[in-house]
């Protein structure tokens, strides 16, 4: 097997601890601020106030502290209408707080300010931290205007696999499909990144987003969807609810202790040429789904840990560099997918895939890798019916203790 080059894993943790916020800096009038909070600002909405302790904390160069209760709206709930917009050097912190989109809202939760609507010419940030602490939940709307991703269709009683429910469908001025605009986190283009300790619930697509970053983690995330909406005691259809997309470009990135489940597929690496570039509309990625060449490959990606969680309807993990994206290094290991799961892992278009290492995982579905090179799957317990993988040893494949129980 040849040689393959990956970053040692203390090396990206070593990156993101070193570039922290400064935890105190004088104020111009002589005192000290540790950090900002939008219960510090008295006017406008509760976004705006979010996006004003941001600008502040830049100023001074400290962390951004959303906490559980807004003093002003007299609230513990952080109902949006926008999605929070993080520069680079930014460390926002989320303090046992509820963030729920608003019935208004048809943006994410949270996005890097270098990226949206319009925006043609993505700059690259760095130093971007989203941490979690204690009991923090990220909630979709009561009454979404959009969900689903690019290649659905808005509707008010949505049926089939190309509809999905938002109250902007049929209204005159508004774009009739889904998009990058649904999904809960995105960040795009950043260097030495940290999401941590949320869980995101009933999102509008897909849950965390990561476009051409590098050097990053991505730990203790739950997701809890049910591909469906309840409207005036009726269930509408949702469709996507993906957990986490790791796009184009993408290098260097731990992901680690996930759980819960997603609709669509729980973690998909990977993405389709599409043609749409930067800041369109209709299109599942803001920094544009143009293949641009080898700085768009996908590299050295380690998934740990991960326990008790599923897709309702698609791939626990699907690796899927279609075209001329190529995909090399992608560790799986530690992994229990429980046994609601539609489908287990899932590697297509195998020959564009160089190193893919699969180490105790404990499954109710097949793995599923067939024309795999340069790999090895080692300690799987395969608790479900036919063959446990397809593939077999080989020059460039290992396939070492795929045990298949017996009941």
């Amino acid at each position: 097997m040849e040689r393959l080059q990956w970053l040692p894993v203390m090396v990206i943790c070593a990156l993101i601890i070193n570039t922290l916020p400064a935890k105190a800096t004088l104020t111009a009038s002589g005192g000290t601020v540790e950090y900002f909070t939008p219960n510090m600002f008295k006017k406008g909405s509760q976004v705006e106030r979010i996006q004003r302790a941001i600008e502040e904390a830049q100023k001074y160069k400290v962390k951004v502290v959303i906490p559980g209760y807004d003093a002003i709206k007299k609230s513990a709930i952080w109902l949006i209408d926008k999605a929070i917009l993080l520069p680079g050097n930014t460390e926002l912190e989320l303090d046992n707080c509820t963030i729920k989109l608003s019935d208004q809202c048809r943006d994410n939760f949270i996005r890097s300010a270098n990226a949206g609507l319009g925006i043609s010419d993505v700059k690259p940030l760095s130093n971007i931290r989203i941490v979690g602490k204690g009991n923090v939940l990220l909630e979709g709307a009561a009454n979404p205007r959009a969900t689903g991703d690019h290649n659905k269709t808005l509707s008010m009683d949505p049926k089939g696999f190309s509809q999905s429910y938002g109250t902007d469908a049929g209204r005159a001025g508004e774009n009739q499909k889904g998009g990058w605009r649904n999904h809960a986190i995105i960040l795009a283009q950043v260097d030495v990144f940290e999401i941590s300790g949320i869980q995101l619930k009933d999102y509008h697509a897909h849950g965390i987003v990561l476009e051409r970053c590098t050097n990053g983690l991505v730990k203790d995330i739950s997701f809890q969807v049910r591909q469906a909406v309840t409207i005036a005691g009726v269930e509408k259809q949702v469709l996507n609810q993906d957990g986490l997309g790791v796009r184009f470009g993408c290098r260097n990135i731990i992901i680690e202790r996930c759980r819960g489940n997603s609709g669509d597929d729980f973690i998909n690496i990977g993405l389709t040429d599409t043609g749409v570039p930067a800041g369109a509309e209709n299109v599942n990625v803001v920094s544009g789904s143009v293949y641009k060449g080898a700085t768009d490959n996908i590299a050295n990606i380690y998934l740990r840990n991960w326990q008790d969680f599923y897709s309702i309807s698609h791939r626990a993990i699907r690796i899927m560099p279609v075209g001329k994206l190529r995909i090399q290094n992608v560790f799986v290991e530690n992994m229990t997918i429980n046994a609601l799961s539609a489908q287990g892992l899932v590697a297509e278009y195998a020959a564009n895939i160089r190193g893919l290492f699969v180490n105790n995982i404990v499954t109710y579905q097949p793995v599923k890798a067939k024309g795999i090179r340069d790999a090895s799957f080692r300690d799987i317990l395969y608790l479900g019916k036919g063959d446990a993988i397809d593939v077999a040893n080989s020059d460039s494949v290992v396939v070492d203790n795929v045990k298949k129980a017996l009941f």
